[in-house]
């Protein structure tokens, strides 16, 4: 920052500490973007309508004929297929497939039919048994080789289609069954999914059991953080460093009991294999003794950036615990995540359903295909989901950052603003969704960069197009890493903005320098909370998972006890993950909060320090800490 800019910096620092960590001259911030975004939206709802207006989602729920005509629909009305070609299949609304054998092997026709075979075939000559195209009479000659006609084969109705009941095949069918296999899951038409279903249905209060305690396990390892983060943090880093020593001892004595054994056998007997065998326990070896070496150095120069990290964790510990709606609030943002998710994939349906129908030189229908302007309405209706979703999660971290940054800025904590967490939402709604919209548009751009880089790589697969395919990998690793580092470049800037009322961009300025001036700090304090939050995880969902296979195991009425248990670890983990984002971004915010700290107040009477006792140790007596 210029000395301008870095004096009007401390005069809003000194509003923020006056007011008790809450700058209250805030203006409304990136107001450009807040309208850009609106106006996309308002592109969102036209593109909506548009699809509802052309879209026909009944061709993927009700299923399609050959021809294209919607089973269980008057596709006459419709008119949207060739005249010979549509047809009233209102009393018809099941999807079949006809199997029939033809000169290359096994084929089948897709008709409509008014209910699903009850019994298989016996006879072919028995037109009774036999089901045929539209306006065909049932006969023996009629089956090969257009197959307009086939043998009816019992079948279960699932989602609207006639699937093959395989289990009552004869032996005769046994060609066409094998065709079967291969179109659709044979656990879809066995009694394994039913009964997991019904194990579901039954074990819906320990699904609830399982939410419960994934949360109280989530409260547990904050406790655990507050009081014990030291004992853990240490005991796992000298553990990762002890399993790391023990596997280069181990591969030490490997590679010398290989060498003996070498040594030990007639020359004439030894193998080339055993020879490259020592070599690569020899170079392992060595590259092991190294990264042992590495550890140890990195651990000696970050032993008292650790210790500040463990501190910092204990004081977000702190910092949460007297705010418990801060946990809430990331159910209030996945809500709103998942309703969105629900309102885009609804609307996405009817896009991809929006196509037109396209026939072949000889009229004969060939499926449907949307145009170039549905193909743009498509690809801005994606842009549209990346932008708002990474949107949302903004708010949230925003909103988070705003609620720890007004504790942190208070001598007594007890003073901390009444409902911390809502002032913030509010504040962040009311200041800066514009600042908001600026960073999310710019992760949602690269994101899409990404996604297109993805496609062209699908469209080089298969093809010698060697380099092409390279030059994409590369691009797309790149644009990787280009996304992480925007990540860490939004996540600094919504901290400075919820707590300076800043723009985006002199938010993302000021988290950057500070960063870089604490380099070696976040590094440490990043390293040692990502793991302690993978630990976390780890901790939540497994006891979580252990808990609920001892209680499903006791329930005598369930058949596969293990597909709940499966379930209730997907829920554990995205319980313990919403929790773990509350405490990242804390962590993050508290850092920051730490270096601006340091970098402001020297400890006297008139620049009193913010932090806590404990942390003020790593400060020395001119104000400035250790780690830069």
């Amino acid at each position: 920052m210029g000395s301008e800019d870095l004096q009007d910096h401390h005069e809003i620092g000194n509003e923020v500490i006056k007011k008790k960590g809450v700058y209250t001259k805030r203006k409304c911030q990136d107001c450009f973007f807040l309208i850009l975004f609106l106006l996309f939206w308002a592109g969102m709802i036209i593109v909506a309508a548009y699809g509802v207006k052309h879209g026909k989602p009944d061709r993927i729920v009700k299923g399609t004929d050959q021809y294209g005509n919607i089973c269980g629909v008057n596709n006459i009305e419709q008119g949207i297929l060739n005249e010979t070609q549509a047809r009233d299949t209102t009393n018809e609304p099941y999807v079949y497939f006809i199997y029939y054998p033809d000169l290359v092997g096994i084929n089948y026709r897709v008709i409509c039919i008014d209910q699903c075979p009850n019994s298989t075939y016996t006879d072919l000559n028995d037109p009774d048994q036999l089901i045929c195209d539209y306006g065909t009479v049932p006969a023996s000659n009629q089956i090969s080789p257009n197959g307009t006609c086939m043998g009816k084969i019992k079948s279960k109705l699932i989602f609207n289609r006639c699937i093959p009941d395989i289990t009552n095949t004869s032996v005769v069918l046994n060609t066409i069954v094998d065709e079967i296999y291969q179109f659709v899951n044979n656990q879809l038409t066995s009694d394994l999914s039913v009964e997991i279903l019904t194990d579901l249905t039954n074990s819906w209060r320990y699904l609830i059991y399982g939410a419960l305690i994934a949360m109280g396990l989530g409260l547990t390892w904050i406790f655990l953080l507050r009081f014990f983060a030291g004992f853990i943090t240490w005991l796992t880093v000298f553990a990762a460093y002890a399993c790391l020593g023990l596997l280069t001892t181990q591969v030490y004595f490997q590679w010398q009991d290989s060498k003996d054994a070498y040594e030990n056998t007639v020359p004439s007997q030894r193998l080339v294999m055993q020879e490259k065998n020592i070599l690569a326990l020899k170079v392992i070896f060595i590259i092991l003794c190294v990264v042992c070496g590495i550890f140890a150095l990195i651990l000696l120069a970050l032993f008292s950036r650790i210790r500040i990290a463990i501190r910092i964790i204990k004081e977000c510990s702190r910092a949460v615990g007297i705010m418990p709606s801060i946990f809430f609030f990331p159910i209030f943002i996945f809500l709103l995540l998942c309703g969105f998710t629900v309102y885009w994939v609804y609307i996405g349906v009817y896009l991809a359903t929006a196509g037109s129908p396209t026939y072949d030189d000889q009229y004969r229908f060939t499926g449907y295909e949307a145009d170039s302007n549905l193909v743009k309405v498509q690809i801005y209706h994606f842009f549209g989901y990346l932008w708002t979703f990474a949107f949302i999660l903004a708010l949230n971290q925003t909103t988070i950052a705003g609620a720890i940054s007004s504790w942190y800025w208070v001598q007594d904590k007890k003073d901390t603003p009444f409902f911390p967490v809502w002032a913030s939402l509010f504040r962040v709604i009311r200041y800066h969704l514009g600042s908001i919209a600026l960073g999310s548009l710019i992760l949602a751009i690269v994101q899409f960069i990404r996604w297109v880089l993805r496609f062209l790589e699908k469209k080089f697969k298969g093809k010698e197009a060697y380099l092409a395919r390279f030059i994409v990998r590369c691009l797309n690793c790149i644009f990787g890493c280009f996304e992480r580092f925007i990540k860490f470049l939004d996540k600094n800037a919504y901290i400075m903005v919820s707590i300076y009322g800043y723009s985006f961009c002199q938010g993302a300025k000021r988290g950057f320098q500070l960063v870089l001036t604490n380099i070696l700090r976040v590094a440490a304090v990043n390293l040692v909370s990502s793991f302690l939050m993978f630990l976390g995880r780890v901790f939540i969902t497994a006891a979580t998972v252990g808990i609920s296979l001892y209680l499903l195991k006791r329930h005598e009425d369930l058949s596969f006890y293990i597909i709940p248990a499966i379930l209730i670890g997907f829920i554990a983990f995205a319980i313990s993950t919403g929790f773990m984002s509350v405490y990242d971004m804390s962590i993050d915010t508290m850092l920051l909060c730490f270096c601006e700290d340091c970098e402001r107040n020297d400890g006297s009477p008139e620049r009193p320090y913010y932090m806590s006792k404990s942390l003020r140790k790593f400060v020395d007596g001119k104000g400035r800490s250790k780690c830069c």
